[in-house]
């Protein structure tokens, strides 16, 4: 058997999974984990990774490459996206990386990343129809346009939720001002994305990464977490707006209170649900398919096709 394993450093989560070959054109997960290091915070107004937020995301990619190391001399595909991307010293991170946890470290185009994106989204569901998908990380997030797992259509924004709370939301129960700006922006952005992509209507519209998965999560009170649950869950939109009620008329503190509620989302969520609610009224679309697979899959299964 074969093992390889990739590694996604994205503006607020890093990503780990290893999956293995079983030569005959199969291969299965052995191998998960995600931490929140909030790498792009900060990014926004001073345009540079901060040196303890590198710090700690070099902490936890030395321990990724050692729960890799378990499973023999594998191969790492390590990527970064839009924080490491747009940062003045991203050569500087990368270096650092490299003579740390000593791993080569990927600086892919938000093109790739959007391939990639599609490939691992519909790694386990078939595709019936044209999607949109969209995966909302802490920098950015990707809009794409597919159909028969082919990319039509994408565009890139910087709707990340850790840019988004730092530029709009400080408060915490919500401030009413604050939240409106937040949701004028977020429309204003949307409505170019719409244009940008070409008007599509979409027939399904497929959600990834933290926050999708969260309110997934928390609507179905799945606890402790459990991916196999979440992936393929179906929201309506009203069970989200219900869950974002309840989240804006809590403070920081309540919200940790949510066991469904990860640590380290607990600020971030408001950006996320607004982005996520947003997205669906621009698109008309009145249900969230919801995907636990995303980068780190399509990753995986760009090397297995080289087998």
């Amino acid at each position: 058997m074969t093992h390889f394993g990739s590694i996604d450093i994205g503006s607020n989560t890093v990503r780990l999974l290893i999956m293995k070959a079983d030569g005959a054109g199969g291969f299965t997960e052995v191998a998960s984990r995600r931490v929140i290091c909030r790498l792009g915070e900060g990014l926004h107004s001073e345009k540079r990774l901060l040196p303890h937020r590198m710090e700690q995301t070099l902490e936890v990619l030395k321990q990724f490459r050692d729960i890799c190391r378990e499973y023999g001399n594998l191969p790492i595909r390590v990527v970064a996206t839009s924080a490491v991307r747009e940062s003045a010293n991203r050569d500087e991170f990368v270096r650092l990386v490299k003579e740390q946890a000593g791993l080569d470290v990927e600086v892919i185009s938000w093109e790739e990343e959007a391939r990639l994106t599609v490939a691992g989204v519909f790694w386990k569901r078939p595709q019936t129809g044209t999607a949109l998908i969209f995966d909302i990380g802490g920098g950015s997030t990707e809009f794409i346009v597919a159909q028969d797992k082919q990319v039509l259509a994408s565009a890139s924004t910087s709707l990340g939720v850790v840019r988004l709370t730092e530029q709009f939301i400080s408060r915490h129960p919500v401030d009413t001002g604050e939240y409106q700006k937040l949701k004028n922006h977020v429309r204003e952005q949307l409505d170019r994305v719409r244009f940008r992509l070409g008007e599509p209507r979409p027939q399904v519209l497929i959600g990834t990464a933290g926050t999708v998965t969260t309110l997934a999560a928390m609507d179905q009170n799945i606890f402790p977490y459990d991916p196999e649950k979440i992936h393929g869950l179906v929201l309506p939109l009203e069970s989200i707006k219900r869950l974002f009620e309840d989240l804006k008329s809590k403070s920081l503190a309540q919200r940790l209170e949510i066991q469904t509620l990860e640590r380290g989302r607990e600020d971030l969520i408001i950006a996320g649900t607004t982005l996520v609610l947003e997205t669906m009224d621009t698109f008309d679309c009145p249900h969230l398919t919801v995907s636990e697979y995303s980068l780190r899959e399509g990753l995986l299964l760009d090397a297995f096709s080289n087998l």
